[in-house]
């Protein structure tokens, strides 16, 4: 840069001069090579500075889903999924500005204005003043504008979230409210979401332009003045200002063209700065997950042997965080390995809280939880997932091929292996009418698939994870009779020896289990001939 102003002034009046143009042969390639230096390094730094970014968002996102991981699904189950999505995508995109563009540029702007009044200092004092006091001007109001600009994107951020998350309800729900002749009333309501979104995104766009508008005029006034010193000085009007004799045409020339370079950096450390604005109140989320207290169990270093499971539950209590309520206290219960065991009892007498505890979703609040006569808290926790096989009554399947669906349960299966898995779930009875048989591209939670088919794609899974302990979660929920008929019969089969912990509201679907045990009042009884004793 200061090569380029340089050399440019020297050619310029020494032309003016009277010089020839041929004299400056050396001076124009020297003026070649700094224009070239100047774009190639410029390149360089947007090149780096998108690198950065991108490593930095791919960590991030990295160190939030292993954070999601260790909150586990109970924390995930009780935030909606459209904000978590927001969170992951649009927020952690946000940051990308502050570390591509406004942190180099900040750098930038304190060593470029310096390193220019290193030479413009030398060769006239009062510019180099006019620099210092200018130069505070444009940060000040930068800041200024910016504070603005941060409440308005925090406010943005929040409405993004809210209008992700009611999006994702109208998408999943839109056959409900389809039937219910509600769908138009819906469309209504998110295109006016929709437009109180935008508006606030305009609002932070013109604090955005107001932000540059202001840096702008500062810097021109600065340049203006500096304009008008040297030209009063050229005049004969002021005499201060330079170390030795008048100013030279030379001296003048460099010093306009540094002085737009001097107020460059700043400008766009201001255009950039609601970059910054934007990633701090992204930040501001960011941290919030990564600062929220882990409730899962995390499990120790104990590996669970292969075999037969036994469970315990000893004096079991449970209360969900930031609840006062117990679902469960003082619950005791010992399944025996082997053993098949159906709970039933009403909607939220606290069934699946108990499974939730089983999958180590959440921590006890009081007694014991054993497994094989050792505290659950104790056992790698990946090993004993691998021990359960776990049929809910919402299986989730994900956008791919059914094949794809099935290996979730094991990576390794062979071919042959999921032919028997299929067979012994009654998958084949539907699997000759897919297109491309095991290779039917599945859509995103089984669209296209009807419930029973979906949920005996899950209990293919089961067999094909051969795990010692079932959890079966309301598995015939929302069937009809033919389809609930097929999961009972494959349920039938794939509980024999095993240990079968089974939630169900149904008699047929509780699988000649060997107790029935009613769940009242966060505590556990025996059921008799139909009748809680």
């Amino acid at each position: 840069m200061v090569l380029q102003a340089g050399q440019l002034a020297g050619v310029i009046s020494g032309i003016v001069s009277g010089g020839e143009m041929s004299q400056y042969r050396s001076a124009f390639a020297l003026l070649l090579l700094a224009i070239l230096l100047r774009a190639a390094l410029g390149y360089l730094r947007e090149w780096s500075g998108v690198r950065a970014s991108l490593g930095v968002r791919r960590r991030m996102r990295t160190e939030l889903l292993a954070k999601l991981d260790r909150l586990g699904p109970g924390y995930c189950h009780s935030r909606q999924t459209g904000d978590l999505s927001t969170l992951l995508l649009e927020q952690v995109e946000a940051l990308d500005g502050y570390f591509s563009r406004y942190l180099p540029q900040m750098w930038l702007s304190v060593t470029l204005p310096l390193l220019i009044l290193l030479f413009i200092l030398p060769l006239n004092w009062a510019v180099a003043l006019i620099f210092l006091l200018t130069a505070p001007l444009v940060p000040l109001f930068m800041a200024l504008v910016g504070m603005k600009a941060a409440a308005a994107n925090r406010r943005n951020f929040q409405a993004l979230a809210n209008i992700s998350a009611y999006f994702l309800d109208l998408v999943q729900g839109v056959a409900t409210l389809k039937l219910f002749q509600r769908s138009r009333g819906e469309a209504r309501v998110l295109g006016q979401v929709s437009e109180a979104f935008r508006l606030r995104t305009m609002e932070v766009l013109r604090l955005a332009f107001l932000s540059s508008a202001v840096l702008e005029f500062f810097a021109s006034v600065s340049i203006a003045l500096t304009a008008v010193y040297l030209g009063f000085s050229f005049l004969g009007e002021l005499s201060f200002g330079a170390w030795q004799g008048p100013i030279t045409l030379y001296q003048a020339l460099f010093i306009l063209l540094l002085a737009p370079e001097f107020y460059l950096p700043l400008r766009e450390l201001g255009t950039h700065y609601h970059a910054k604005q934007e990633a701090m109140a992204a930040s501001e989320r960011l941290k919030a997950l990564l600062d929220e207290t882990e409730h899962a169990v995390k499990g120790g270093d104990l590996v669970l042997e292969p075999g037969p499971v036994e469970i315990e539950f000893r004096d079991l209590g449970l209360t969900y965080p930031g609840r006062e309520q117990p679902v469960l206290k003082g619950l005791n219960l010992r399944l025996a390995a082997g053993e098949r065991v159906a709970i039933r009892g009403p909607s939220g007498a606290g069934k699946s809280s108990l499974m939730n505890l089983l999958l180590g979703f959440y921590p006890l609040n009081k007694g014991e939880l054993l497994v094989n006569r050792r505290p659950l808290a104790q056992l790698e926790r990946d090993g004993w997932l691998q021990a359960i096989a776990w049929v809910s009554q919402q299986t989730t399947l994900f956008a791919g091929t059914l094949r794809d669906n099935l290996t979730l349960a094991r990576a390794d299966a062979s071919d042959e292996e999921l032919m028997q898995a299929c067979v012994d779930a009654h998958v084949v009875e539907f699997l000759d009418r897919l297109p491309a048989g095991l290779d039917t591209e599945v859509g995103e939670t089984g669209h296209g698939l009807s419930g029973g088919q979906i949920q005996r794609i899950a209990l293919a899974r089961a067999f094909l994870k051969d795990a010692p302990l079932l959890l079966l979660d309301e598995p015939t929920a929302n069937l009809d009779a033919q389809s609930e008929s097929l999961v009972l019969d494959a349920l039938a089969r794939l509980s024999q020896g095993r240990t079968v912990l089974i939630l169900t509201h149904r008699e047929a679907a509780q699988l000649n289990a060997d107790r029935v045990l009613e769940l009242v009042d966060g505590d556990l009884v025996a059921v008799e001939s139909g009748r809680v004793s």
